[in-house]
């Protein structure tokens, strides 16, 4: 089924506000939650105290909660790919790697005990995914995301984005991307042009983005990349139908 998402970042928030975000997104139908560990400074024990209370916040309502990781976070934590069980302790459905590893660890990973999905970056014409496919994962638990892009002319270009998205559909992933809310002001890093995935939906109305993405075929979840995006904007997400897209037509007079 597809989802609707948004993203928190407890590092760069309070949680009153976060949870305030939470509860409305919930209530306009969306149901999955982003966050980032790339930017901490922090040990264990003061990731687990900055992020649970928000991540439970969230997992309570009924959300499916993914946080963003890459091999350096697994070092500075000190996590090894074969004890995923801090994440379990986190309360996490399931971790993006922003940065992979050699593919071996990917696949061993989605046989995990605390059955937490892998999802892996999308935004790349490599044969990352092939690398992953041929150590035989279990495909059920892998997953992929595209990366949201904060500098204004980085994020991908349409056929590119069209070209990578579809390896993961011809392999029968559940696939995600970020379309950006144009009255949020931060994310997880400090600079505010928005967090589109496609270059050309930066400005864009965010209805006008979620329905370009799910138009696509090739895309199954839309999550909000930065926050807080307004409530009106959420309630334009919540009344799209995302298997068959209405256009909204304007009469031009000459």
């Amino acid at each position: 089924m597809k989802k609707l998402g948004i993203s928190i970042y407890p590092n760069h928030s309070n949680i009153n506000d976060d949870q305030s975000y939470i509860k409305t997104a919930y209530k306009y139908g969306f149901r999955r939650m982003f966050t980032c560990l790339l930017s901490i400074d922090a040990d264990r024990e003061l990731v687990l105290l900055n992020f649970k209370e928000t991540i439970n916040f969230a997992k309570n309502l009924g959300m499916e909660v993914i946080c963003d990781m890459n091999p350096r976070i697994f070092d500075q934590l000190n996590i090894s790919y074969d004890d995923l069980s801090f994440f379990a302790e986190l309360n996490v459905d399931g971790i993006r790697l922003d940065l992979g590893f050699t593919g071996k660890e990917e696949a061993f990973m989605t046989y995990n005990p605390y059955n937490l999905n892998i999802e892996i970056n999308m935004s790349n014409d490599t044969k990352y995914l092939e690398n992953i496919l041929s150590y035989k994962p279990n495909k059920e638990r892998l997953i992929g995301c595209h990366n949201f892009y904060p500098h204004r002319y980085s994020g991908l270009s349409y056929d590119f984005f069209i070209k990578c998205s579809k390896k993961f559909k011809r392999y029968g992933l559940r696939t995600a991307a970020f379309v950006s809310s144009n009255e949020a002001t931060f994310g997880p890093w400090p600079i505010v042009e928005g967090l589109p995935t496609l270059e050309m939906h930066r400005g864009l109305p965010i209805d006008v983005q979620a329905k370009h993405l799910f138009a696509t075929g090739a895309i199954d979840d839309v999550i909000i990349g930065n926050a807080y995006a307004s409530e009106q904007e959420l309630k334009l997400l919540s009344n799209l139908n995302k298997d068959m897209i209405t256009l909204n037509p304007e009469s031009v007079m000459n």
